[in-house]
């Protein structure tokens, strides 16, 4: 079997993985055809973000806590959830099935694992001998990363969707809080590698976070199960 082929499984099975989990939670199962839509929606946001950050985003150099800081919000965090932002209210608009609080979870999660795997391919083919180990940590920690910022921000858009009395609160929640969780993740991400002698106490607060994080979007999935009028424990 080609190594080129194998590098894309390794790529894209973790976000496989991770969709159908959620899938299966879906009480009423979305057609498929809009799902793979979200899918391809996720995928295209990964030319358009090398493209804008060939053309506009400014090069910062993450050599320092303020540059990595920079780095993490101005060129990947706010890009990256505002396109995905974009991509799951163009996808609302349009889809008559969009008729539940759960609806968003399930295409924001289509999404994003479609944007985790074409960005995995990236780094896998990029890595050239090293990508086993790239592969295993990207599966362990950058695709659920991704996974949780779609439970996140698709909570808050299904809340402010449905409440029209409130949605510009939840809308700029569903763009914000993404945002500042995908950016906190980077930059610890960045400076794990900037000092050495910080590296396990900044582990320590990475896993430590990912872990409440990791509770927070279990506690969002089974909350819009609820309102939904469905039993979360089933």
């Amino acid at each position: 079997m080609p190594e080129s082929f194998i590098k894309i499984l390794a790529a894209i099975a973790p976000a496989v993985v991770l969709a159908f989990i959620m899938l299966r939670r879906d009480k009423r199962p979305e057609p498929i055809g809009w799902l793979l839509a979200a899918v391809c929606l996720g995928i295209l946001i990964g030319p358009i973000i090398l493209t804008i950050g060939d053309i506009i985003l400014p090069d910062i150099p993450a050599d320092s806590f303020f540059g990595a800081f920079m780095t993490s919000f101005v060129n990947a965090a706010i890009p990256e959830e505002g396109l995905k932002f974009a991509a799951l209210y163009l996808l609302a608009k349009r889809c008559r099935h969009f008729d539940e609080m759960f609806d968003g979870i399930v295409y924001a999660v289509c999404i994003g694992m479609g944007f985790a795997g074409f960005e995995n391919i990236l780094y896998l083919f990029g890595a050239e001998d090293e990508w086993m180990f790239v592969g295993v940590s990207r599966a362990l920690l950058a695709v659920p990363a991704h996974y949780f910022f779609a439970v996140i921000m698709s909570s808050f858009f299904s809340l402010g969707w449905f409440d029209k009395h409130n949605r510009r609160f939840y809308l700029t929640a569903a763009f914000a809080l993404p945002v500042i969780v995908h950016g906190l993740y980077d930059t610890l991400c960045f400076s794990m590698s900037l000092n050495e002698d910080l590296s396990g106490l900044i582990l320590i607060l990475f896993l430590l976070g990912f872990k409440y994080i990791r509770n927070y979007v279990k506690s969002l999935t089974n909350t819009m199960l609820n309102l939904d009028g469905y039993d979360s424990t089933k």
